[in-house]
């Protein structure tokens, strides 16, 4: 058997049994090199680098983080069950949210320029991403929680600013 790359079709099969427990054999039975989920990880991340629209250089840094968030969530959308599957064995792998860290890093780093914003936009996304999991098509939750978020760190900066 021909081993499959990840494209698109391919992933929106996945994406239909992302949920069932038997996900890893059924990958390892498409492509043994999948033995290893990391290897899949990679590979899905590398896809999606290649999908994922970057925000416009002449965008103030908040206005960058979150079209960068809402781009990566929205591209995340389209495979949401290999998303959250990726997401809870993480939790159970530690190497994974490694693998999956080092992009989302990757990511941020192609349009901000300093490492306080690199971190504030990943502290951001990951506090949207929890949203995102329970949110809808439209994301207006998501998009509401990044606002929110924004307001609560500006808060924050005009306090150390003020002392």
């Amino acid at each position: 058997m021909k081993k499959k790359a990840l494209n698109k079709t391919f992933l929106k099969n996945i994406d239909e049994i992302a949920h069932l427990n038997s996900l890893s054999k059924k990958l390892i039975r498409l492509n043994n090199q999948y033995k290893d989920f990391d290897k899949f990880i990679n590979d899905f991340e590398a896809f999606l680098s290649d999908k994922i629209e970057i925000p416009s250089l002449n965008l103030s840094t908040q206005d960058k983080i979150f079209e960068g968030i809402i781009h990566r969530l929205d591209a995340l959308s389209d495979y949401k069950n290999i998303t959250i599957k990726i997401y809870l064995e993480s939790q159970k792998n530690p190497k994974y949210f490694l693998t999956i860290n080092k992009y989302i890093n990757k990511f941020f780093k192609s349009f901000l320029n300093n490492q306080i914003d690199i971190t504030k936009a990943s502290f951001i996304y990951i506090y949207a991403f929890n949203i995102w999991i329970e949110d809808n098509d439209s994301m207006d939750k998501t998009m509401a929680a990044i606002g929110n978020s924004f307001d609560t760190i500006n808060k924050f900066q005009n306090i150390f600013k003020n002392d």
